[in-house]
């Protein structure tokens, strides 16, 4: 075996062993992250469930309160008393003493915010009685038109987010809870409002006759609601959080301190697990918590007030246990991986040494083998003219041919093992490396034109990269072969200088036979070109079209002068004759070998679109496009040039003339592109004044 072929076998094992080591470590990755994804599981389980207790929770002491408040709304005496306190405005009869239905309405309030937990009596025992007293939790009634009527003692004053509730109640005749808000002594306060109906038989003005207003302490009824039942570790955390401006407001207290509802977070802050619950409530996953710790959380919308509840556990502390299970797997499956592993490379080794004995005679043959191939090579190739390169799939040289030795400066052997780079210089290199990458991508041959400096000289040079798929112990090389085409170059180069003066030739010949003619021939050729070019066209049509407009009236010197430079109408027999120039060109010119439709575009510049026109009568798609180019610009020049029986039109004439005819007689696109060229070019309208 060679030492190559001994390199890709050390490679093909090392590979294998990669890709067992490799798919050994995807298939451990999969199981512990199957691992973790059942834990992860399992705790969104154990947190939802948590979630969902607390909510209903809350909402089950949500509707309590304005169950007890409705009834207190709906009590009929409350109702009657109310309104004939109300109607009691309206006369001013013992305006001195207090009215039995006030007295009465305040014991009615009193005894039902002891029922339903509205008063607070021991924190109103600390207060001194000399001072006011602005308790956390009170009850009150209002009229229709928000006025206080009665309230518990010590009821918290009303600021705008209880003045919200209370308008909202009395606009949708639907119980209405505040934002939570602080009062002067740092309490979180929720504010319930209840419509009272008028009592019946007085509907006639309004439907509601005031509102029963209800104020709770959130830190004696509802916090305690989220830290009730066992904990699931030391860690989890219950957190209300609610939208506000683009803002995370932490509505309940927390672990990190601060006072509810002054806390908040940016709603894009990312990873933030209170942003995700209040985006997408009822997610569950890994995030950070407010102090930027990794937590577990889950959230659940509330039904009655536009808060969210946010069920966190510590991640390190609730993952610790299956962390450690997960590490222990790792660790046992690497070992063995790497067992397997060991036992692998050791038999490998073993049967490498087995055959490196016998792969050394192998070499000394093949050896001998590839000396003979590359006299073989050497004798086809050095008394070629082109320059012939075997390269190897690096760009390394394998075999070089005399000639291109010889250009070079050095001896044949010399050049094997270099890059092309060294041997024909990076200059002439670089512009090949692309075909080669081409060709290694598709495994097609490739062809080039490029000018290189061989030998001290610019020369032009026809390049062929073909694919071997296989020299010796070698596969994928590229034979480059470099034929020197300088001197064809430059006799096509001269041939067509010479056509080129032989159709300037022509093109004077038809404009002293036609003197209302000329520059015809001169103009039709820049109108064309510039036709093509706005086109786009390829670089074989611009020259199919170049050829074609400076030889496309030479017919016409075969119609006699007098039809030419008649000023009367012609005659049937002179129109036919004046048409015949068309055929009388292509017969002239048959003779000749033209790169490209040349002949058929000068032969179809009169058809037209629709049929109407000769010599063929071809119509649609079966005229070439350099042919309908031709056929507008011949047109134009015709009509922005004087005639023996006619002054010249103005360029706008022309182009209007030609835009009616569009779609029947000529390419709407290229009237569009004439369009386009003739309003640049200012020197088109000096023809009308020749």
């Amino acid at each position: 075996m060679s030492p190559d072929t001994m390199s890709k076998s050390v490679r093909a094992g090392l590979v294998a062993l990669a890709i067992l080591l490799a798919a050994g470590a995807f298939l451990i990755d999969a199981y512990v992250q199957k691992e973790r994804r059942r834990d992860l599981d399992d705790w969104s389980i154990r947190l939802g469930l948590v979630a969902e207790t607390r909510v209903t929770a809350i909402e089950s002491w949500l509707d309590d309160q304005v169950q007890a408040l409705d009834e207190l709304a709906n009590n009929a005496s409350l109702q009657l008393y109310l309104w004939q306190l109300t109607q009691r405005e309206h006369t001013d009869s013992d305006a001195g003493t207090e009215p039995a239905q006030l007295s009465y309405l305040r014991n009615l309030l009193l005894a039902s915010a002891t029922r339903y937990g509205f008063s607070d009596t021991r924190q109103a025992q600390e207060i001194p009685a000399n001072l006011p007293q602005h308790l956390g939790t009170g009850l009150a009634l209002l009229d229709a038109k928000q006025r206080l009527v009665v309230a518990t003692t010590g009821m918290p004053e009303t600021g705008n987010a209880f003045q919200a509730a209370i308008d909202a109640a009395l606009s949708s005749g639907k119980p209405a809870f505040s934002k939570l808000v602080l009062d002067s002594h740092e309490r979180v306060l929720l504010g319930i409002a209840v419509p009272v109906p008028v009592v019946l038989g007085a509907q006639e003005h309004q439907a509601y006759g005031g509102v029963v207003f209800g104020v709770h302490n959130m830190a004696q009824t509802l916090y305690p609601l989220l830290t009730g039942g066992v904990p699931m570790t030391d860690s989890d955390e219950t957190l209300l959080v609610r939208e506000e401006d683009n803002q995370v407001v932490y509505l309940s207290p927390t672990r990190g301190g601060g006072t509810p509802t002054r806390k908040s977070l940016p709603l894009d802050r990312s990873g933030l697990a209170a942003a995700a619950a209040v985006q997408r409530p009822g997610s569950f996953g890994a995030f950070h918590n407010y102090q930027g710790r990794e937590v577990l959380a889950t959230s659940r919308a509330l039904r009655s007030v536009p808060w969210i509840l946010v069920q966190e556990v510590d991640a390190v502390q609730a993952l610790q246990e299956s962390n450690r299970h997960r590490q222990f797997l790792v660790t046992a499956f690497s070992l063995l991986l790497f067992f397997i592993a060991a036992t692998l490379v050791a038999a490998w080794r073993h049967g490498s040494s087995v055959r490196a004995m016998h792969n050394a005679a192998e070499l000394r043959d093949k050896t001998i083998a590839l000396q003979k191939q590359t006299e073989l090579l050497h004798a086809v190739t050095d008394h070629v003219e082109a320059y012939v390169v075997l390269l190897d799939k690096q760009q390394k040289v394998l075999f070089a041919n005399a000639r291109l030795a010889g250009v070079t400066g050095t001896q044949e052997g010399e050049l094997t093992g270099n890059s092309l780079a060294a041997v024909i210089g990076p200059a002439n290199a670089q512009p090949l490396s692309a075909s080669i990458e081409q060709l290694q991508q598709d495994g097609h041959a490739q062809h080039c034109t490029r000018s290189m400096s061989i030998g001290g000289s610019e020369r032009t040079l026809q390049c062929s990269l073909v694919p071997v798929a296989q020299v010796g112990e070698r596969d994928n090389a590229i034979l480059l072969v470099m034929q020197d085409i300088t001197e064809f170059q430059r006799v096509q180069q001269q041939h067509t200088r010479l056509l080129r003066k032989l159709v300037g030739a022509l093109m004077h010949v038809v404009d002293l036979h036609d003197p209302h003619s000329a520059n015809h021939s001169s103009r039709m050729v820049e109108v064309a070109n510039a036709i093509g070019r706005e086109l786009k066209l390829g670089e074989e049509d611009l020259r199919t079209l170049d050829l074609a407009a400076s030889l496309a009236n030479l017919g016409k010197i075969f119609v006699p002068r007098e039809i030419l430079t008649k000023t009367e109408p012609l005659t049937e027999a002179e129109q036919t004759l004046l048409q015949r120039h068309v055929r009388f060109g292509t017969e002239l010119l048959a003779d000749l070998d033209f790169e490209g439709p040349v002949l058929d575009t000068i032969e179809q510049k009169q058809e037209h679109l629709d049929g109407s026109g000769y010599p063929h009568g071809l119509s649609g798609d079966q005229i070439l496009l350099t042919a309908r180019i031709l056929a507008v610009s011949n047109a134009f020049v015709a009509l922005v040039s004087p005639r023996a029986y006619r002054e010249a039109v103005t360029i706008e004439q022309a182009l209007d003339q030609l835009l009616q005819e569009a779609g029947s007689k000529y390419d709407r696109h290229v009237v569009a592109a004439l369009f386009h060229i003739a309003e640049n070019r200012s020197d088109w309208s000096e023809w009308q004044e020749d």
